[in-house]
C-alpha cells in the first residue's frame, strides 16, 4: 500500500479519537476540551474535501460549546454560527444540526437574547424527536428551564426539570444539572434548606464524575445556601474546599468562589477581608461588559466599597449591577411572551389576516356608499355579497383555527402529563392525581393509597439484550398495569423501571393486599418480548393516606421507604409502610452523614487478621478489615455501615483509603507475607479500580504479587463484560484474586473460570455445621476443595475458633485457615508477622440496637 494512501486512511481515525477526547472532557474540564477541539480542527482541515466540511463543523461545534462553558459566549458566537451555516447546507436535520442549534441558543441565552434562543431550542427539540434522541430532548428541556430561571419563574423551572427527568432519567450529567439548577431555583425562592439538600445531591454526582470544575461550581452554590441560612463558618469551610479544588484543576471558576467568600466576609463584618476577596473576584474583569454570573457579586462589591468610603468604585459596581439586573428584568418580561409566540405564531398570523380582510371590506363598503345609490346599486349589492362572503370566510377560518389551537393545546396537555414511551401518566401528573386523591379522601372521610412498583433485574435486560428490548418490556409492563388499574385506579410511569398505582378510594386493607399480589404475580416470571424470553420480578411499597400522611411528598416518601424495605428483605413482595421504617431511615441518614465525616476525622481505621498455612500454622498473610469507631456510638459493625457506604456512593473513596493504608502497612511486613483487601462490587463496576490499586502500590512500593483482592459472587450479577475486563486487568498486574464466601450466594462454577481466582474462601457457616457433623456441609466442602485442587487454587476456611474445627478443615483438605484460634483483628501486626504470639485486643462491634438492625 502506498504511504500517502495509508496516511490518508489514518486521518479520520485520528480525528475521531480527538473528538472522543473532546467530548469526554467537556463536562469535567472544558479548558482541556477546548484544546482538544482545536486540535481536531487542525486534523479536519487535512482531510479530503468531501469529508472536511462536516468534520470542521463538528470541531467548531465542540470549540464553541467549550467556550460557552468557560463563560466566554462572545468568542463562541462566531464559531457556532460558521458551523451552523455549513451544516444547514451539508447535513440539514442531522443530529449535528440540532446540537448546533442548542449551542447557539445557549449563547443567545447567556447574552440576553432569549427571543432568538427559543425558536432554536424548539427546532432542535423537533429534530431530536425525529431522531429518537431522548437524552438530547431532556437537555433541551433543561435549557428551557434555565430560561425560566433567568425570567425568575421558579415554579416553572422545577416543572421543566421534572419533565426532563420523565423523558430521560438515567444519566449522571443530567441528574447533576437537575439537582444543581433545582437548587438555584429553590435558593432564589428563599427555600435555602431545600436548596442545600439539592446541592449536596449534585455534589455527590460531581465527585463520582471526578470533575474539579463541576465540584467547584456546586460548592459555590452550596456555600451561598449555607451563608444565606446564617451558617457562616460552614459556608467559609465550603468555599475553602472549593478554592483548593479550583486551584488544582478549575482555575476559571476561582473568581466566583472569591466572590462568595467576599459575601461571607461582609456578613461577618470583616471588611478588609471582603475587599481583598472582591479584588480577586474581579481581577481582569471589565465592569462594563461583565456577564450575568457576576451580578450578585457586583452588589456585594458595591456594599463593601460603600462601607469603606471608596465611593467611585462603589458606584462603578452599582452601575454594573443595575445593567445586569435590568437585563434580567427585561428578560423576565420578554420570556413568557416569546414562549407564547413560539407556540401560537401561526394561529395569531391567520387571525390577523382575517381582521385585515374585514377592515378592507369595510373600507370598500364605505367607498361604495359615497357613490350615487341610483348609479351603483348593482355594484353595491355585489360588494355587499362580497363583504358577507369575506366575513363568513373569516369567521369560519377563525373557528377552524380555534379548533386547531384547542386540539393542539389538548395534545400538548396530554403529552405534558403522559409518558412518551408507555402512554401512562408521568411523574408530573402523578403528583396531581395523588393530590386529588388525598383532597377527596379528606373531604369524604375516606382513605386513598399509592403503590410504588420497582422492577427487579431490569438493568440486566438492558445490559444483555439492549435498550430496544428494554423499552418493549417497559411497554409490556405498562399494559399489565393498565389492566390491573382498570377504571378505578391510575397507572403511572415515574421514570426508568419505576412505576406506580394511585388508588383514589380504599374500602379495606385486604383489597390493597390482593391488588399487590396480583401485580407481582403478573410481572414476576418469564415474558416473551419480540420472541425473546425475559425474566424479571417486582417489589411494591404501599402507603395509605391520610393515615400515613396527608401530604403528597411525604406519602410518596412513605411508600418509597416501604419499597426499600421490601427490596432489602428479599424482593418480590408487597410491603405496607410502617412507622419503624421512617425511624430506621432517619437512623440510616444520620449514620450516612456521620460516615461522610468519619474518614476526615480519623474515625475509620484498618485492623488485620492473620491467615495461616493449614499444615505448618505459619502466618502467610493478613486480611485487612475496616473498622469505624464512632465518637458517640462506639464501634459500629461493618455489616451496618458498609451497605450505607455503598448506597451513598462513599465506598469508592473509603475503599481507596483502605488500599493506600493497608499497602503502606504491608510494605513493613516480611516479604513472604501477603495482604488481602476486600473490594466492593460497586468498586469493580464503577471503573477506576485498577488506577486506584496502581496508585496505592506505587505510593507504598509493595510488590503487586503480595496483594490479594477479595470479591464476592455479587460482582458477577450485572455488567458481565465490564466486570470480566476489570478483573482480567487486575490479574494481569500480578495481583491475586480471591473469591470470598463461596457457596453462600449465587454460586456458579462459571465464576471460577471467568476470573482465574487464586483462592476460594469457604464461609464460616459451612465450617461450623461441618464440625457438628452435617453431611451436607461436609459434602459441599469436599466438593469445593476437590474442584479447587483441579483448578490449581488454594482454599481458605474462615471462622476457625477451636482445635476441633482446625482438625476437621485440615482433614477435608483446606490449605489455609483463618479465625480467632490464630489471632483476633488487630490494628498492629508487627509482633504477629514475626511469628511471635501476642495477646491482641478484640475490636468490639456495635451497640445492641445496631446489632439488631444488622441481623
Amino acid at each position: 500500500m502506498p504511504s500517502a494512501y495509508a496516511q490518508t486512511e489514518a486521518v479520520p481515525s485520528a480525528f475521531e479519537s480527538q473528538i472522543a477526547d473532546t467530548k469526554s472532557s467537556m463536562m469535567s474540564d472544558p479548558g482541556n476540551a477546548l484544546k482538544f477541539a482545536r486540535k481536531a480542527a487542525i486534523i479536519a482541515n487535512a482531510m479530503p474535501k468531501k469529508e472536511a466540511a462536516i468534520a470542521i463543523a463538528t470541531s467548531q461545534w465542540l470549540e464553541g460549546e467549550a467556550l460557552t462553558r468557560l463563560n466566554r459566549p462572545i468568542e463562541a458566537g462566531p464559531v457556532i454560527d460558521s458551523a451552523l451555516k455549513t451544516v444547514k447546507r451539508e447535513a440539514p436535520n442531522a443530529k449535528l444540526h440540532a446540537d448546533l442549534l442548542k449551542s447557539s441558543a445557549a449563547i443567545a441565552i447567556q447574552t440576553g437574547r432569549v427571543e432568538q434562543a427559543l425558536p432554536m431550542l424548539y427546532d432542535a427539540y423537533r429534530i431530536y424527536g425525529k431522531l429518537d434522541q431522548k437524552r438530547s430532548q431532556a437537555i433541551i428541556l433543561h435549557n428551557i428551564g434555565s430560561i425560566y430561571y433567568e425570567a425568575r419563574d421558579y415554579p416553572r423551572v422545577l416543572d421543566y426539570y421534572d419533565q426532563a427527568k420523565s423523558v430521560y432519567a438515567d444519566d449522571p450529567a443530567l441528574n447533576l444539572s437537575s439537582h444543581n439548577n433545582r437548587g438555584n431555583a429553590l435558593r432564589d425562592m428563599g427555600k435555602f434548606g431545600e436548596a442545600e439538600a439539592e446541592y449536596a445531591e449534585a455534589l455527590k454526582v460531581a465527585r463520582e464524575m471526578d470533575s474539579p470544575l463541576l465540584q467547584t461550581r456546586i460548592l459555590t452554590n452550596l456555600a451561598f445556601a449555607q451563608y444565606s441560612q446564617g451558617d457562616l463558618e460552614k459556608a467559609e469551610k465550603t468555599t475553602r474546599s472549593g478554592l483548593a479544588i479550583a486551584h488544582a484543576g478549575a482555575t476559571d471558576w476561582e473568581p466566583f468562589l472569591w466572590g462568595t467568600r467576599a459575601q461571607i466576609a461582609l456578613a461577618d463584618k470583616r471588611l478588609a477581608d471582603a475587599e481583598r476577596y472582591i479584588g480577586l473576584a474581579f481581577a481582569g474583569v471589565d465592569l462594563k461588559s461583565s456577564t450575568m454570573s457576576y451580578r450578585d457579586y457586583h452588589s456585594t462589591a458595591h456594599q463593601v466599597f460603600n462601607a469603606l468610603g471608596q465611593y467611585k468604585q462603589a458606584l462603578a459596581h452599582l452601575d454594573a449591577f443595575k445593567r445586569l439586573d435590568d437585563n434580567g428584568r427585561d428578560l423576565a418580561a420578554s420570556t413568557n411572551s416569546a414562549l407564547l409566540a413560539a407556540q401560537f405564531d401561526d394561529a395569531n398570523r391567520e387571525l390577523e389576516i382575517s381582521k385585515l380582510e374585514a377592515k378592507q371590506a369595510q373600507r370598500d363598503l364605505a367607498l361604495a356608499k359615497s357613490r350615487t345609490i341610483l348609479r351603483y346599486t348593482s355594484l353595491l349589492l355585489v360588494l355587499a355579497f362580497a363583504v358577507i362572503g369575506a366575513l363568513f370566510f373569516a369567521i369560519v377560518s377563525v373557528r377552524r383555527r380555534r379548533k386547531a389551537v384547542s386540539a393542539a393545546n389538548a395534545q400538548l396537555s396530554h403529552a405534558a402529563r403522559h409518558d412518551l414511551l408507555t402512554g401512562l401518566a408521568n411523574r408530573r401528573y402523578f403528583r396531581t392525581l395523588l393530590s386529588d386523591a388525598l383532597v377527596s379522601a379528606n373531604k369524604e372521610g375516606g382513605r386513598c393509597a399509592v403503590m410504588l412498583i420497582d422492577l427487579d433485574r431490569f438493568k440486566a435486560v438492558n445490559d444483555t439484550l439492549g435498550h430496544n428490548i428494554g423499552d418493549e418490556l417497559l411497554c409490556h409492563v405498562a399494559e399489565h398495569l393498565k389492566q390491573a388499574a382498570g377504571d378505578k385506579y391510575h397507572a403511572v410511569r415515574l421514570g426508568g423501571d419505576e412505576f406506580a398505582l394511585v388508588i383514589p378510594h380504599i374500602e379495606n386493607d385486604g383489597d390493597i393486599e390482593i391488588l399487590g399480589k396480583k401485580v407481582i404475580e403478573d410481572l414476576c416470571g418469564t415474558h416473551s418480548i419480540n420472541g425473546t424470553s425475559v425474566n424479571i420480578g417486582a417489589t411494591i411499597g404501599v402507603a395509605v393516606g391520610p393515615q400515613d400522611s396527608d401530604n403528597v411528598q411525604t406519602l410518596t416518601r412513605c411508600a418509597d421507604l416501604a419499597l426499600y424495605h421490601g427490596k432489602d428483605s428479599g424482593r418480590g413482595q408487597c410491603v405496607r409502610y410502617r412507622e419503624f421504617m421512617q425511624i430506621e431511615a432517619d437512623e440510616r441518614h444520620i449514620l450516612e452523614n456521620d460516615l461522610r465525616n468519619a474518614l476526615e476525622n480519623g474515625d475509620l481505621s484498618v485492623a488485620y487478621q492473620s491467615i495461616v498455612d493449614a499444615r505448618s500454622e505459619e502466618i502467610i498473610g493478613y486480611e485487612s478489615l475496616l473498622r469505624w469507631n464512632h465518637p458517640t456510638r462506639g464501634e459500629i459493625s461493618p455489616a451496618v455501615f458498609i451497605p450505607i457506604a455503598e448506597e451513598a456512593r462513599l465506598i469508592g473513596n473509603i475503599g481507596n483509603w483502605v488500599l493506600r493504608t493497608a499497602c503502606a502497612q504491608a510494605k513493613t511486613w516480611p516479604d513472604h507475607v501477603r495482604l488481602s483487601v476486600n473490594v466492593s462490587a460497586l468498586q469493580v463496576e464503577g471503573g477506576g479500580l485498577a488506577n486506584s490499586i496502581i496508585s496505592a502500590l506505587a505510593a507504598s512500593g509493595l510488590d503487586p504479587q503480595r496483594l490479594e483482592l477479595e470479591v464476592t459472587e455479587s460482582v458477577f450479577l450485572d455488567n458481565h463484560e465490564k466486570t470480566d475486563a476489570t478483573l482480567e486487568n487486575l490479574r494481569s498486574l500480578g495481583i491475586n484474586l480471591v473469591l470470598d464466601d463461596f457457596g453462600t450466594g449465587y454460586s456458579s462454577l462459571g465464576y471460577l473460570r471467568r476470573a482465574s481466582f487464586s483462592t476460594i474462601k469457604i464461609d464460616r457457616s459451612f465450617v461450623k455445621s461441618a464440625t457438628r457433623g452435617s453431611t451436607e456441609s461436609l459434602a459441599i466442602i469436599r466438593a469445593i476443595v476437590s474442584m479447587a485442587e483441579e483448578l490449581g487454587m488454594k482454599t481458605t476456611a474462615e471462622g476457625i475458633e477451636n482445635i476441633r474445627e482446625m482438625d476437621v478443615m485440615r482433614d477435608l483438605g483446606c490449605t489455609q485457615l483463618q479465625g480467632y484460634l490464630f489471632s483476633r483483628p488487630s490494628k498492629s501486626v508487627s509482633s504477629q508477622s514475626s511469628g511471635t504470639a501476642v495477646d491482641t485486643k478484640i475490636i468490639p462491634f456495635s451497640s445492641s440496637d445496631l446489632k439488631r438492625k444488622a441481623s
